[in-house]
């Protein structure tokens, strides 16, 4: 399920630009939705499929756009096509803005993360080191190792650069998770 949503949101700037095209053919929401889905792949096309389907059915068109709502940024996209059926204006303008809005968004997050591609490394190696460097203390100097491990001061030391590594690893979390990576 998740992969579906993934794929979706890639392609719902996509779908946008398809649905615009279609309904400014002239062709009613369930046809464009139709003839779209051959233009699309994957999740996204059997999306539409249901959807114009259920449309066909007579089902109201919040009820059988209900999946293109559930990916992020489908919301909008199906609240300008209800606008629309209520309200009437310009869908094609509204679909095409739409796809325009959130394939920035797509292109922005790419950007992000691209830009936070060392610090999430980071995270994941900053871990790793004290390890990585008590293991290579045993294999070059043994001695010291034990010196390190045997005495309160050598324990007090390890604790100490355990403590600061967790936090670091903490905060490293706090600010990728604040930047929503």
């Amino acid at each position: 399920m998740r992969r579906r949503r993934a794929a979706a949101v890639v392609a719902l700037p996509e779908i946008a630009r398809v649905l615009a095209r279609g309904t400014a053919a002239g062709l009613p929401l369930a046809d464009a939705l139709a003839r779209g889905a051959d233009a699309v792949d994957g999740a996204s096309a059997e999306c539409m499929r249901r959807s114009a389907e259920e449309l066909r059915a007579g089902h109201p068109t919040r009820a059988s756009l209900r999946t293109l709502e559930e990916v992020a940024g489908g919301r909008l996209l199906v609240g300008a096509i209800e606008l629309h059926h209520e309200l009437g204006g310009d869908l094609v303008a509204s679909l095409h803005g739409i796809a325009e809005g959130l394939a920035d968004r797509e292109r922005l997050q790419l950007e992000a993360r691209a830009a936070t591609a060392q610090a999430r490394i980071a995270a994941r190696i900053v871990p790793l080191a004290p390890l990585g460097s008590l293991a290579m203390l045993l294999v070059v100097a043994p001695a010291s190792a034990r010196a390190l491990l045997g005495s309160a001061a050598g324990l007090a030391i390890l604790g100490t650069a355990g403590a600061l590594t967790l936090i670091a690893l903490v905060l490293l979390r706090r600010i990728a998770h604040a930047a929503g990576l």
